[in-house]
């Protein structure tokens, strides 16, 4: 605002230097009304302990972050946990935050965390401001690799979890004009190799919150769309990671074992060293903040906000205006992950022939 009345004062003493008085009441009128607009679009809803925001995943990262923020912004929160006894739940209690156990895998779990919702809002005359869906798990490593069981857990965290959480607390939703929030990533927008399955939950969450954005509209009810960045070293959400890893090699063939070999392991090993678990230190990205209070408190949201250093706009950027084949050498350069060397191949090619001798092998024995 400053800077458009500094703008506006240069060009009003312009006009008023080269004659064109009679211009200069309408350029201050346009002026006016261009800043109250402004004004009117980027103004923010107050906030205070009668308003109750719902949250969702707050054991660590981003869902314990928010609950914490949104406490000290005077809200009353209910941080949805999977585990009651865990070191994060036990922070949120002392802190005075409604703290709930709740497997949003599981219906009859939800259910129970409605009732709960319902009651604190009962009990305490509040008004239901915010569903924030955040819980989501994230397993990082090549689409073949991962086993059917962590496919399916990511596919019902992050999909069929949120749609389930989000159309138990609609009636509430509704009633209470509230505001739902989704936490997406970066990953919908470009999706990266090694989280092929997190970035399709997080491309279809997206999808469907840009439909129900469209469809409760008409009830007096928002929908944004939150991407926060990345902060993987930041939070628990790659805590299981080498577990996922032994999980992996476990369920894998004689055949996939051969073929992948060293890479595998070369794989595992890098992203294995990236998990950190136990840490409760709140994220410390200021953006997150900034872009989170607007999607929260935004009298006329975005459907997206994003948090984003400039490293990533240039790489997304460049994604949407480079030809696939160079985009998909920047999306590899992007994550940094192992490479599939030389040797690799080459062992890759004796394996294969031992595969064809053996092949051979067993025919000339049949027949």
């Amino acid at each position: 605002m400053l800077v458009a009345d500094v703008m506006t004062s240069i060009g009003l003493y312009y006009l008023w230097n080269k004659g064109y008085k009679q211009y200069i009441p309408l350029a201050s009128l346009c002026s006016i009304g261009a800043s109250y607009l402004y004004c009117c679009l980027r103004s923010r809803d107050k906030i205070s302990s009668n308003d109750l925001i719902v949250i969702t995943g707050c054991s660590s990262g981003l869902g314990y972050t928010l609950a914490l923020h949104c406490r000290e912004l005077g809200a009353t929160v209910i941080a949805g946990v999977l585990q009651i006894g865990s070191p994060g739940a036990k922070r949120l209690l002392s802190e005075g935050i409604f703290v709930y156990p709740v497997d949003i895998r599981v219906i009859k779990s939800v259910e129970n965390f409605r009732d709960f919702i319902q009651t604190v809002l009962t009990e305490r005359n509040l008004t239901l401001r915010c569903l924030i869906n955040n819980a989501a798990v994230m397993v990082f490593g090549e689409f073949e690799w991962q086993t059917y069981e962590q496919l399916r857990n990511q596919m019902e965290v992050n999909l069929l979890g949120t749609m389930r959480v989000t159309k138990e607390l609609m009636p509430l939703i509704r009633a209470h004009f509230s505001r739902i929030i989704v936490i997406s990533s970066h990953c919908k927008i470009q999706p990266i190799p090694g989280v092929a399955a997190y970035s399709g939950t997080k491309a279809a969450l997206s999808a469907w919150a840009t439909a129900i954005r469209i469809e409760l509209k008409k009830y007096g009810v928002k929908v944004v769309c939150f991407i926060p960045g990345s902060f993987t070293t930041e939070s628990n959400i790659l805590a299981r990671q080498r577990t996922h890893f032994k999980k992996m090699e476990k369920s894998m063939s004689s055949e996939m074992k051969t073929f992948y070999g060293d890479y595998f392991a070369r794989y595992s090993e890098y992203f294995s060293s990236m998990a950190r678990c136990g840490n409760l230190e709140k994220l410390q990205d200021s953006g997150i903040y900034e872009a989170f209070e607007g999607a929260l408190l935004d009298k006329y949201p975005s459907a997206v906000y994003m948090n984003e250093p400039w490293r990533y706009k240039i790489y997304h950027t460049m994604f949407r205006i480079t030809p696939t084949y160079l985009r998909d050498r920047l999306v590899e350069k992007f994550v940094q992950s192992p490479s599939w060397t030389k040797q690799d191949v080459a062992e890759q090619d004796v394996a294969e022939q031992g595969v064809a001798e053996q092949g051979v092998a067993t025919s000339s024995t049949n027949e």
